[in-house]
């Protein structure tokens, strides 16, 4: 008998090595994914190459601005843009035939006994016309030219609105991609602390049966791991529901289940710009900012336009004509006609109730708001910008605390449950050590998303993301 009351007290100690032991391991991994890129080949990992790739080619956002900038493209193709700003004549066709049958009752004037009439029931006539017009405007105040540098201009504002929806689009993606990273981190982090607490609550109830642990420090135990596993479930629930929502930005939910897509990063800052050299990236490829550069000049076009029709309008006129009668009744049994006539007829607008001036004053409105929504774009872009940058040197500052803190945070651990195995700390010090530890390492994988987050931000305001 007091052989076998000593045995499992010899056992702790070995017990509460192995202990240890396993729980470095266990902590070591979830610390070092932050830190460094993992190079482990897997066919079924889910790379940030591919997402950004199935964006570009599914997303909504981007198809529709490719269809926009496709249909400026068309409006300003070769010939087409010209005939588009009223450069070429237009040259129409019209053709018509119809046929008659009447009743018809004639007497000459040279029938002076009016004995000679002449009856017909049903009597067919034909009659069919075929014109070719053409209409060419030679000049109407310099307003084709206005239209077809417009049609130009939009084309190219389509381009960069295109570039502007890929670069949100590819933001989005590495945000969202990102953001899953960082929750399978604090998911394996959370998992640590869940495995920890089922060690502690193994070892307490193996105390507890010999009398080395009150029954109040298994219940203890048992409340806290209870708690480490419900705080593992929803952080489950959370990364599931990021990976729904980098679905959605792919265009397409149900491609993929969100439990079927494997993420195998870390988190790496590469930006080392400083705020000058980023404000000068800004004001040269910023989207907004070169889109709102091309309504400017939109907004001058459609002055020109506006102002043009105070000039007088120029057009050519050439037509041919055929017509024909084929009767049977009346003067000409056939009557055939075709011809070519031509002209020119020239307009000039004296009064139109006042719409041109209120068109011109429109116009010149409407080209001030552009000057202004582009000093707002400016203004907002460069606060945006300023923020940012504050918001990622501040992350990163962060990021270099707290990584010291967790590795502080972590030497503690391992000192606590060094002291915890020769039972000189109680439990609940070893919990407070262990929340210590995980609060260290949450704040550090926040940290390094945040600056993450940040950079992306920034490589979109001073346009590198889509180059």
């Amino acid at each position: 008998m007091r052989i076998s009351e000593r045995s499992p007290k010899r056992l702790f100690p070995l017990f509460f090595a192995f202990v240890c032991i396993v729980s470095l391991f266990v902590i070591q991994p979830s610390f070092g994914q932050i830190t460094r890129e993992s190079n482990t080949p897997s066919k079924n990992i889910f790379r940030l190459e591919d997402a950004l790739r199935l964006a570009l080619e599914q997303n909504f956002a981007v198809r529709l601005a490719k269809n926009s900038q496709q249909t400026a493209e068309n409006n300003n193709s070769g010939l087409r843009s010209v005939g588009a700003a009223g450069m070429l004549p237009n040259v129409n066709l019209n053709a018509t035939w119809n046929e008659s049958l009447d009743n018809a009752e004639q007497r000459f004037l040279t029938d002076t006994t009016g004995e000679r009439i002449l009856r017909r029931t049903g009597a067919r006539t034909d009659r069919y016309n075929a014109v070719v017009q053409l209409d060419w405007t030679l000049f109407n105040g310099f307003r084709m030219f206005a239209v077809k540098e417009r049609l130009g201009e939009q084309e190219q504002r389509s381009a960069i609105l295109t570039r502007q929806a890929m670069e949100n689009t590819v933001a989005q993606v590495m945000a969202g991609y990102f953001t899953i990273v960082e929750q399978e981190t604090l998911l394996n982090a959370l998992r640590t602390a869940l495995s920890l607490s089922q060690e502690r609550l193994r070892i307490v109830e193996t105390k507890n049966r010999v009398g080395g642990a009150s029954e109040l420090d298994a219940q203890n135990a048992l409340v806290d791991m209870n708690a480490d596993s419900a705080a593992f479930m929803r952080q489950e629930a959370q990364m599931l529901n990021s990976k729904v929502a980098l679905m959605q930005v792919l265009g397409n939910t149900t491609q993929f289940a969100p439990s079927a897509v494997q993420i195998q990063d870390s988190i790496v800052v590469r930006m080392a710009l400083r705020l000058e050299e980023l404000e000068g990236r800004v004001k040269a490829r910023n989207s907004l900012l070169l889109a709102s550069v091309i309504d400017q000049r939109i907004a001058a076009l459609a002055l020109r336009e506006a102002e043009s029709f105070h000039y007088p309008t120029l057009t050519a006129l050439v037509n041919y004509n055929f017509a024909g009668t084929e009767s049977q009744v009346g003067i000409f049994a056939y009557n055939r006609t075709n011809g070519v006539n031509f002209g020119v007829a020239g307009q000039v607008n004296i009064f139109n109730g006042f719409n041109i001036e209120r068109q011109i004053q429109n116009a010149k409105i409407d080209q001030l708001s552009a000057e202004l929504q582009y000093g707002e774009i400016q203004n907002r872009i460069t606060a945006q910008l300023h923020q940012t940058y504050r918001n990622f040197q501040n992350s990163l500052s962060l990021a270099r605390l707290e990584q010291e803190n967790v590795r502080l945070a972590r030497s503690a651990s391992t000192i606590a449950l060094e002291k915890f195995r020769l039972g000189g700390l109680s439990s609940l010090d070893l919990r407070q050590v262990q929340q210590n530890y995980l609060r260290a390492e949450s704040r550090l994988i926040t940290a390094l998303a945040d600056a993450k987050r940040a950079e992306i931000e920034l490589m979109r305001l001073s346009g590198d993301l889509v180059q």
